[in-house]
């Protein structure tokens, strides 16, 4: 019976949720790689960049490319520590900025410790190798200059690439590895909420810093950081906040179980009228024997209603990847669900049936209302 509780706690999802703008181009250990659009931006700006300064430009390419893919081993490093913890790693997907591994769920203490350490370890063993090889073959040291991004050999960058990664993420800020192993550290001590607060103050003092130095030095990249950091150790404490309220609940607590569903037979001028009348922005697609088909989110409707018309059924435009949980799932883990993507409701599914839904305003209302009633 105990095992039959945790199976009845387990979020099923019919696939990752993916990402917006984000193309798959491998997998690596079981997890789905992506690029997302704008990193080919980054790249014609570099070329661009490349060009303007007589560099040569396939070389400065491929050493973006080869830089991003010490990003992605970075990432698969702290996938591989939060599989060791039961944790499983959606997807990695790499943007201009770098690289982020979406994990199932985010654990406290040591755990979290390990996974955020993981990461800048596989940095400091890609630059131990690059080190080796200068040596081997008798190049130059590596910090002989300042900066040798320009004439040094494409080991040697790397070698310099990596130590940055390393630093940069050790920064005790969110959202990097550093302020995660800060609170981890933290939270041993004096639990996890205090610990999130702390480690975010200690994060928005260092992006300040970062601002006003990057103002005063004339360095808007810095700046912009500065900005980065602080909008990020903002929703980490905002998060863990809503995590506090919900820790203890299940998901039969905030589902709606009041909801229009629609047919896959249904036209969409069908599915454009409830969403007038019932003011709902989410449809469950529930097929004949009762079973969920899929869903059709406010924002896919209308954007099918502009390409296809009225007469459209539902069943060519629904998305079919939806993301259930049953009725005992902890609450905790539907709202990272919905964190990570807010434009898709969690069906809340038991046996086979459909028993509700839950979405990120529903969700939103039933913290509000949990956090005025602990008042």
């Amino acid at each position: 019976r105990m095992s039959e509780a945790r199976e009845d706690k387990r979020i099923r999802t019919a696939a990752s949720p993916g990402s917006r703008w984000a193309f798959q181009i491998g997998t690596l250990l079981g997890i789905p790689i992506r690029i997302h659009a704008t990193f080919v931006f980054l790249l014609v700006w570099l070329g661009m960049s490349a060009a303007a300064n007589s560099r040569d430009v396939p070389l400065e390419i491929v050493f973006v490319l080869a830089l991003f893919g010490c990003v992605v081993f970075h990432e698969l490093g702290h996938a591989a520590m939060a599989k060791r913890f039961g944790v499983k790693t959606r997807e990695i997907v790499l943007y201009p900025f770098g690289g982020v591994a979406w994990l199932e769920s985010i654990p406290g203490g040591r755990a979290e410790l390990l996974i955020a350490l993981a990461g800048p370890a596989v940095n400091v063993v890609i630059a131990g190798v690059c080190a080796l090889v200068l040596a081997a073959f008798a190049l130059p040291h590596p910090f002989r200059q300042t900066m040798p991004w320009e004439n040094a050999g494409m080991v040697q960058k790397l070698l310099s690439a990596n130590v940055l990664l390393v630093l940069f993420n050790m920064i005790p800020a969110f959202p990097m590895d550093g302020g995660r192993v800060l609170r981890a550290v933290l939270s041993l001590s004096i639990g996890q909420h205090r610990a999130t607060r702390v480690a975010a103050f200690v994060g928005q003092a260092i992006a300040a810093a970062f601002v006003v130095g990057g103002i005063v030095s004339r360095e808007p990249f810095l700046a912009f950081i500065g900005l980065f950091v602080f909008l990020g150790a903002s929703l980490e404490v905002a998060f863990q906040a809503r995590r506090e309220v919900v820790a203890g609940h299940a998901a039969r607590e905030a589902m709606i179980t009041k909801f229009e569903t629609l047919a896959p037979q249904d036209t969409l001028g069908r599915a454009a009228e409830l969403l007038l009348a019932a003011r709902q922005h989410d449809f469950p697609v529930v097929d004949a024997w009762g079973r969920v088909a899929g869903v059709l989110p406010r924002a896919t409707l209308l954007e099918a209603l502009a390409r296809s018309g009225r007469e459209t059924p539902v069943l060519d435009v629904m998305i079919r990847e939806t993301v259930s949980v049953a009725p005992g799932a902890e609450l905790d883990a539907v709202l990272q669900l919905l964190q990570r993507d807010p434009s898709k409701p969690v069906l809340v599914v038991e046996d086979g049936a459909l028993r509700g839904m839950i979405t990120f305003e529903n969700l939103a209302e039933f913290i509000v209302l949990a956090q005025r009633i602990a008042r």
